[in-house]
């Protein structure tokens, strides 16, 4: 029976991206900013497929703004485009990845090629366009997924996006800003999910991504927490570095809020 309201909720999903498919291409050739908002659309649907249930606290800032987020499962994707219109900058793998590579070009996805420099310089250039063009982007600086309970260093080559643009905005008098952000999953069926059921959210490892999928599809009753935290002035003077060793801290911080 689960399997059978996982197929009818995915059909559901199928059947309202035909719907929109159409005006979000439009969109995407000619009215950028409107196919984000069609995108933000999409996800809610996507959300209530999955079965999850996110809880917000704190208050997303407009754009121009980079987020910086912990990274657990291709779920945060979901989780985090649910509060607003937002695009993402990812890892160069997720353009290959069957289904996934569309819906985040149709979200407007940067992609990055980590292991060459000379590529990442290409995206950080593109990091900075769009921030020019007052967009959000999420940044998850870990640079790969986690279990979710503990924080890998954040790296921060590509946060220096935001720095690189305010000096660039600096003559327009625009306000530039980057946000902490943590994303937790808390609950199955009303149940805490502790450290032993952390790989029922978090995708690390080994795991494929298809049966991952599947068996939240089935299950569903997922809530997750997203904890926005203060948002952080940039100017051109401001330390990439430092300011990398601040956010990891204060996104650990958000963490640990969620899981009280």
């Amino acid at each position: 029976m689960a399997a059978i309201c996982a197929l009818l909720r995915v059909l559901a999903l199928v059947v309202f991206t035909f719907v929109i498919l159409l005006p979000h291409l439009i969109c995407m050739r000619w009215f950028p900013k409107a196919a984000n908002q069609l995108a933000h659309r999409w996800q809610k649907m996507a959300a209530w497929t999955i079965g999850i249930k996110i809880h917000i606290s704190g208050t997303p800032k407009a754009g121009p703004v980079l987020y910086l987020s912990n990274h657990t499962s291709w779920l945060d994707i979901v989780a985090l485009s649910n509060t607003a219109p937002l695009s993402f900058v990812a890892k160069s793998e997720v353009s290959s990845w069957p289904v996934f590579a569309s819906l985040a070009k149709w979200q407007r996805t940067i992609f990055v090629e980590r292991d060459r420099r000379s590529r990442t310089g290409v995206a950080l250039g593109q990091m900075v366009q769009r921030l020019e063009d007052h967009d959000a982007l999420v940044l998850f600086p870990e640079g790969t997924s986690s279990d979710g309970w503990n924080l890998l260093p954040f790296k921060s080559a590509l946060i220096g996006a935001v720095v690189e643009t305010a000096t660039r905005m600096e003559a327009h008098d625009v306000d530039l800003y980057v946000q902490p952000v943590a994303v937790a999953y808390t609950k199955l069926h009303g149940i805490a999910l502790g450290r032993m059921e952390a790989d029922y959210a978090a995708w690390i490892g080994d795991i494929d991504l298809i049966p991952h999928l599947w068996r939240i599809l089935k299950t569903g009753g997922l809530e997750a927490q997203i904890h926005f935290g203060e948002p952080v002035e940039i100017n051109p003077d401001t330390n990439r570095k430092i300011l990398a060793l601040d956010m990891e801290q204060q996104v650990r911080q958000l963490m640990e809020e969620t899981r009280r």
